[in-house]
């Protein structure tokens, strides 16, 4: 619903109709009860008792909301709605017995008294109704600004999450391509060509909500051959892909931080030999990845005894799939973890 923060041509004509529909069943009404008066008559009528009515609402739904509900002073906006319904039913009785009665509806008399409370009830349902109509309108850009707020909170934990990428895997990179460099090894270049392309998918093609999952397979690929280049002398290493359904759409980066984490985890503080096995399949939409690791119990690090490596991952999955994924982890003489998730197709 949007909300008007100035009185446009717009917002005046939606004003206008309101009231000139509410003159209409007035008229209506009285023609139906009391047809000895012409049309013009109550016409007139109504156009001399519609302005008590508008500045009767708008005072309560524009001055007195504002300042008494809204900051929930319930007991001021209470007693100063019915002193304003107590003010302006005086002043519409005035009008309607001095000035429509007399000269409009060739009356003699004024109007009883009782008229009066007539009169303040009056105000009462139509300023309620504008009160209503104001505190719907409210709620609804309350809500839809609430929701934006919760979505703008969502995509920036995600953009956080996503960078969580350690920095050490770029320079210990740049580090062994340098070293290929030096000594003359002819790879140097392909794994140049790697790197760039898998920055390029990190800052820019992974700037959407979802990506192709052949796309994220293939950075994947190019991640692998990047972290086997600093550990490929102490990595028995397997690495299975099944037959990818196409079509189907993945969050981006949300496959490399688990082969990070077993990398990290596995040859990075293995001194001999490190176990890593990889595998990836499709049925259907659902997707199969699993990352298995060498792992020692005598291993320190709080972020593997206690998972909190992982809980950037977690995150991302609860709040991207929520109901649509589960993440197995075991921890034994391996560390292993598994993740299915139902995706989308394109």
């Amino acid at each position: 619903m949007k909300k008007y923060d100035s009185w446009s041509w717009e917002r005046i004509s939606r004003h206008v109709l309101y009231w000139l529909l509410w003159a209409i069943f007035f008229v209506f009404v009285n023609i139906v009860t009391q047809p000895e008066f012409k049309l013009w008559q109550w016409a007139a009528f109504e156009g001399l008792v519609l302005p008590v009515k508008i500045v009767s609402s708008y005072t309560i739904a524009y001055g007195l909301m504002p300042r008494f509900l809204y900051r929930k002073h319930y007991w001021q906006f209470f007693s100063s709605a019915f002193l304003s319904v107590m003010v302006f039913g005086m002043l519409l009785y005035l009008v309607s017995s001095y000035v429509v009665n007399p000269y409009i509806l060739d009356g003699t008399d004024p109007y009883p008294i009782s008229k009066f409370v007539y009169k303040g009830l009056e105000l009462v349902y139509i300023a309620a109704l504008v009160l209503g109509i104001k505190f719907f309108q409210n709620y609804v850009y309350e809500q839809q600004r609430n929701q934006i707020l919760a979505e703008q909170k969502v995509q920036a934990e995600l953009k956080y999450l996503k960078n969580q990428m350690q920095p050490h895997f770029l320079f210990n990179t740049l580090n062994n391509i340098y070293g290929m460099v030096l000594s003359n090894d002819k790879s140097a270049a392909d794994y140049i060509v790697k790197l760039s392309e898998l920055l390029s998918y990190m800052l820019y093609d992974s700037d959407t909500k979802t990506i192709e999952l052949s796309k994220e397979i293939e950075m994947l690929d190019s991640f692998i051959e990047l972290e086997r280049l600093r550990y490929h002398r102490k990595l028995d290493f397997s690495y299975s892909k099944g037959k990818l359904t196409p079509y189907l759409k993945i969050a981006p980066l949300l496959l490399i931080p688990f082969v990070e984490n077993a990398f990290k985890h596995g040859p990075a503080k293995e001194e001999g030999a490190s176990l890593i096995t990889i595998n990836v399949d499709t049925q259907n939409s659902i997707l199969y990845f699993s990352v298995e690791n060498s792992y020692s119990h005598q291993d320190n690090d709080p972020s593997i005894q206690s998972g909190i490596g992982l809980e950037n991952i977690k995150k991302r999955l609860d709040i991207l799939y929520p109901d649509r994924h589960t993440l197995n982890i075991e921890k034994d003489t391996t560390f292993k973890i598994s993740l299915m998730i139902e995706l989308d197709h394109s």
